[in-house]
């Protein structure tokens, strides 16, 4: 057979798709291409679980021992937290509080209020005092009554607190900045009210505080670790930081003879020793430790007493940090 004739009849015997052409080749194709598509949609694929410790969360809960039928209040916080290992978890925490110990920690913060300076313990003598001087003894006296009134409602805080650092196995480091950017975590707001002030556990009911209601919370928990403390707030800058007295660098200011680290408890992201760019004159700022009994004011804070105008027709009260 010719070479020609061989190759139009090997042409003319071709069947299939091949003999229709391309467009019935692509019917074909597509025509499996959706039968494959609807099987796969109708087959339930297993979930595939990816460890990821973003998504990693440990709960906790600290309860109140109440057998007599007493109001609780439950309160709930998460943060995110990296201990010393690199490990990045989201903790999520919540509070069972006693209504009446809450009630009665914002009865007292009303009675401080309405306090004269001589039920506080301040004796200015027959002097007018100094605005700045006096803003400096008033405030240190309002803590400290704060501070020492809170002790027995955060007893059982403090021992769920210790419950997690066992359970977690943090060493001294974490557990300090593990309590810390709890603190820092919790939403800002101010209370009002005329101190514009609430008590530790008042913070922790309410889910939010300022300034110095936060510091005096981390204040409260934190002495009961054993990590010495300091309040410190400025006249000036109208607000209100934590002291720590801890071995490492960074921006502190002195007290007999202690050194107290700035910590900025209003927002999260400070680190112990930074203060806020705004706030950088340690002139400007008062430190009393407001867990001791012995009233100290440091030679270094009389430089204080001669504000100029502006500065004098200001309110006494601490604001908020803008970091």
């Amino acid at each position: 057979m010719p070479q020609n004739q061989m190759l139009k009849q090997n042409k003319n015997s071709r069947t299939g798709c091949m003999k229709k052409g391309f467009f019935g080749c692509a019917f074909l194709f597509l025509f499996f291409f959706v039968m494959i598509i609807a099987i796969f949609l109708a087959v339930k694929l297993p979930e595939i679980d990816i460890p990821d410790d973003e998504t990693e969360k440990n709960k906790y809960e600290i309860v109140t021992d109440s057998l007599t039928n007493e109001k609780v209040i439950n309160s709930s916080f998460s943060w995110r937290f990296m201990d010393n290992n690199l490990r990045r978890r989201k903790y999520d925490l919540s509070f069972r509080l006693l209504e009446k110990d809450v009630k009665q920690a914002i009865d007292h913060i009303e009675q401080v209020s309405q306090m004269s300076y001589s039920e506080l313990g301040i004796d200015f003598g027959t002097r007018s005092p100094d605005p700045v001087l006096e803003a400096r003894i008033v405030w240190a006296e309002v803590y400290r009554q704060v501070y020492s009134n809170s002790i027995p409602q955060m007893k059982l805080i403090f021992k769920g607190f210790n419950k997690i650092f066992e359970e977690e196995n943090f060493g001294s480091k974490d557990r300090v900045i593990f309590v810390v950017t709890f603190i820092q975590n919790i939403p800002y707001d101010r209370p009002g009210g005329v101190l514009d002030l609430f008590p530790p556990i008042g913070t922790l009911a309410y889910r939010f505080g300022d300034c110095d209601s936060k510091a005096l919370l981390l204040y409260v928990i934190l002495e009961k670790m054993n990590v010495d403390c300091a309040m410190l707030w400025s006249y000036k800058y109208k607000h209100a930081m934590l002291g720590v007295s801890v071995s490492r660098g960074g921006q502190f200011k002195s007290i007999k003879g202690k050194r107290y680290y700035f910590l900025e408890t209003t927002y999260p992201g400070w680190q112990i020793g930074e203060l806020p760019p705004e706030f950088k004159n340690k002139r400007f700022w008062f430190i009393d430790e407001i867990d001791s009994e012995a009233n100290v004011y440091s030679e270094e804070d009389e430089e204080l007493n001669s504000p100029d105008e502006e500065e004098s027709n200001r309110e006494l009260r601490p604001s908020p940090a803008n970091p």
